[in-house]
């Protein structure tokens, strides 16, 4: 079983996968947690609301992990691979991110993914961050709302996109044109490269076009991959 905590990662939870949800502890005054209760109930489950020891004890909690009092056991989220490929045909929008490994990176990117309709966000299984519980809840919901691909080698991905209809889109600074030059296709993915080092050279070469963000100065030539990934989705999705 999965432990999810939080207010806005439960109730995401909730939401997008109810049957998978089996045990949710409380802790603190019942009226805080009205909304979560009533979509409890809605997934036949009976909220247990405890006092603070015994809530932390039952979630294992250290005194560092933010929890607001809300700890919900899920069946495990499914992470899909290369061997649901076929998941993908359906997809309009998808996100490709090489070498993402910071968990507050990734876990912007799952929110954001899932705030401008994404469908997908792929990663790799190596030499990547995992969907962490750390990563679940500084996603604050998102990672529930977008399928995760965890896949062995990226270049094929995108190669194999392409074959079915997708343009991909490199976000790098020698792009040719900016984001907001570009049309981006009915079917579109965004490739995202490591923080610092950007996108590895097979990678960027597998791309249809290369895309960048205009802006920079000398000391900050660069943004975050988080941030650079969120503003691209917006252009795509507007």
């Amino acid at each position: 079983m999965d432990r999810i905590y939080g207010k806005h990662s439960v109730r995401a939870v909730l939401l997008a996968r109810p049957r998978d949800s089996k045990r949710l502890v409380l802790a603190g005054k019942q009226e805080y947690f009205d909304d979560l209760i009533a979509l409890a109930r809605g997934a036949g489950i009976e909220p247990e609301l405890v006092p603070w020891k015994n809530f932390r004890r039952i979630g294992g909690f250290t005194d560092s992990e933010k929890h607001q009092g809300v700890c919900l056991f899920a069946k495990h989220r499914k992470i899909l691979s290369d061997n649901h490929f076929d998941t993908l045909r359906k997809a309009q929008l998808v996100v490709i991110l090489d070498q993402i490994s910071n968990p507050q990176n990734l876990a912007t990117i799952l929110r954001s993914a899932a705030f401008f309709g994404f469908d997908a966000v792929i990663t790799l299984r190596n030499r990547s961050v995992g969907v962490t519980p750390e990563v679940v809840r500084y996603s604050v919901g998102g990672a529930e709302f977008v399928d995760i691909f965890k896949v062995t080698n990226l270049a094929r991905i995108v190669e194999r996109l392409q074959d079915v209809g997708f343009w991909t889109y490199g976000l790098d600074e020698r792009g040719t044109q900016t984001l907001a030059e570009t049309t981006f296709a009915d079917k579109s993915a965004l490739v995202v490269g490591a923080e610092g080092q950007g996108l590895r050279r097979l990678t960027r070469e597998k791309c249809d076009f290369l895309v960048r963000i205009p802006g920079g100065r000398r000391g900050v030539e660069s943004l975050n991959a988080a941030v650079a990934a969120t503003i691209a989705m917006a252009e795509v999705s507007r």
